[in-house]
């Protein structure tokens, strides 16, 4: 079997005591014992924070990559780097709390920085968008407070993917009621079918 990369992006500032974080390493964990992948790159958002959007930064994105001024390549820096991380991986693990319905701002911000015209997507002759960096596998892990959540994060994360990175497969697991008195994830039965 072909050993693949795995790129692991951490977006809670919890730390230690964060669920997302137990729980995308607990998938790390299960794809490196079941020998699917033999390299991990971590990215933890909260000690290499993706800037947020600027209108600088915005109009280097919707530039040309072959036009963009020398001063505007120092805005690209970060972007630069999210996108070859994920062109090089093979899988992304990306894990996330939800607040107030939606994904951690680092996460959304990391995400703002990968989606780029010209770079992850372009146009194909009907006008429509193609993604660029097809073939990834993403595993998506989500913890809240609640239960019984609907699927923003989920949906979002893969429309993202499938509309401005490329075909892609998500599966999404998911650690709820965090928040309830006497709570203790059991990652290794979420993962139970993975």
């Amino acid at each position: 079997m072909t050993k693949k990369t795995a790129l692991h992006i951490i977006s809670s500032a919890r730390g230690s005591e964060s669920y997302s974080k137990g729980l995308s390493s607990a998938i790390v964990d299960r794809l490196i014992g079941k020998q699917e992948i033999d390299t991990v790159v971590e990215r933890d958002l909260t000690k290499e924070t993706p800037p947020f959007l600027h209108g600088n930064l915005i109009g280097a994105f919707y530039k040309d990559p072959r036009s963009v001024a020398e001063e505007e390549k120092q805005f690209l820096k970060y972007a630069d780097a999210v996108v070859s991380d994920v062109s090089k991986a093979d899988i992304l693990v990306v894990g996330t709390p939800m607040y107030n319905l939606g994904m951690s701002a680092l996460l959304k911000a990391w995400i703002d920085q990968l989606v780029r015209v010209g770079v992850t997507y372009g146009y194909d002759e009907n006008g429509l968008r193609k993604g660029r960096l097809n073939g990834k596998t993403v595993y998506l892990a989500i913890a809240s407070g609640g239960a019984g959540n609907d699927d923003f994060i989920a949906s979002h994360v893969k429309a993202i993917f499938n509309t401005y990175v490329g075909a892609t497969e998500v599966h999404t697991f998911r650690v709820e009621g965090t928040a309830m008195p006497g709570f203790e994830a059991d990652y290794q039965k979420i993962l139970t079918h993975l």
